[in-house]
């Protein structure tokens, strides 16, 4: 089995959903997660001057987190059973990179007031239409999983997104008109590595 070993900011960010992917698949890796103010000592050994990266066997590195994600998925059996599903697995990851991109604003908003306008608006015009959609796909595709009849990488990445501090902040009520996608977040969470992972990684702000 390769060794891996990742680099990222101590915050969940664009490095959580690779964290997660290896420690629900069960593979031991080297967490390896530093401070803002340490950021420099490690930016010129980066590939593009960026993180998240992966380091394979001590050798190879990996840049741009969904491509890191994708990498372990298919290494891991979490990217779909054949080029159709792993088509579709990657359809909604980007969906999710998607989400991230229209709550920057509100996220980064200092006055309480109109944080919390900006996340309603955002939730009415984009969350809640978006998961309704995929409801619907959910439930054509028999309610267990985004794709195909197995979890993939997708439904890690909607468990990652809708658990995020920003996200739970909205409440309970953001799922109310999907149940389905609702369930499946909470079958990602219940998952023994994944709760294991959950109760003691390092609480952080992002």
């Amino acid at each position: 089995m390769p060794g891996y070993k990742l680099y990222y900011f101590n915050v969940r960010g664009r490095g959580e959903l690779s964290r997660l992917i290896l420690h629900y698949a069960g593979v031991p890796f080297d967490d390896f997660r530093f401070e803002g103010k340490d950021w420099p000592a490690f930016k010129s050994k980066m590939p593009f001057g960026q993180v998240p990266v992966l380091e394979v066997d001590g050798e190879k590195m990996l840049a741009q987190s969904h491509t890191i994600a994708r990498y372990l998925a298919r290494q891991h059996g979490l990217a779909g059973q054949n080029d159709w599903e792993q088509s579709q697995a990657d359809m909604y990851v980007d969906c999710i990179y998607d989400l991230h991109g229209a709550m920057r604003t509100p996220t980064w908003e200092t006055d309480p007031v109109k944080q919390k306008e900006l996340f309603d608006k955002v939730n009415q015009d984009t969350i809640q239409p978006h998961l309704e959609k995929v409801e619907q796909h959910l439930v054509k595709n028999g309610g267990g999983h985004l794709v195909g009849q197995g979890l993939t990488w997708a439904d890690i990445a909607y468990y990652a997104y809708f658990t995020t501090p920003i996200m739970t902040r909205l409440g309970g009520e953001v799922f109310s008109k999907a149940p389905q996608l609702k369930k499946l977040i909470e079958t990602v969470g219940n998952n023994p590595n994944i709760k294991k992972y959950v109760e003691t990684r390092p609480v952080t702000s992002g």
